[in-house]
């Protein structure tokens, strides 16, 4: 198993394009949480943004614990993906921003999602990130430093 090599900048932003969906993990005052975000990046990699509304349990773990990993692969529930499938961890730290760029970035991607981000109680978390973990064929890891 390699360990510890940098991927491309290229195949991480890649994956990023290429899917819109990342499941975030937050922790909850038990157990681990996990929910589907809609997802934007910043060119540099170094912040993906998400929206969400204060009144979910998704907030609220963010407001007590500011570390989270999300998770984006490439699967398609097909016996290829066993040899082909990517899977990228992305682990950060959070804060909540209405930011005008950040609310931009976000609607580039999303425009169908404008009015679940004019709702008051919708708001952008930014993930600043720490490291992404690439990996493929189930063995090869690959890490990417952001500090």
């Amino acid at each position: 198993m390699k360990e510890n090599i940098t991927p491309s900048r290229g195949k991480i932003k890649e994956l990023l394009e290429k899917q819109n969906l990342a499941v975030l993990a937050t922790q909850g005052d038990n157990y681990p949480y996990n929910t589907l975000v809609a997802y934007a990046f910043s060119e540099d990699l170094r912040i993906i943004i998400f929206a969400t509304m204060k009144h979910t349990r998704k907030y609220n773990n963010l407001a007590k614990h500011a570390n989270v990993s999300l998770l984006i692969d490439s699967r398609t529930n097909k016996t290829e993906d066993f040899k082909e499938a990517i899977a990228l961890t992305v682990l950060g730290k959070t804060k909540p921003s209405n930011q005008p760029e950040y609310r931009h970035m976000f609607l580039h991607r999303f425009p169908h999602l404008k009015d679940f981000l004019d709702d008051p109680q919708t708001t952008i978390i930014v993930v600043e990130i720490d490291k992404y973990i690439y990996v493929q064929r189930f063995q090869e890891v690959l890490e990417l430093k952001m500090q």
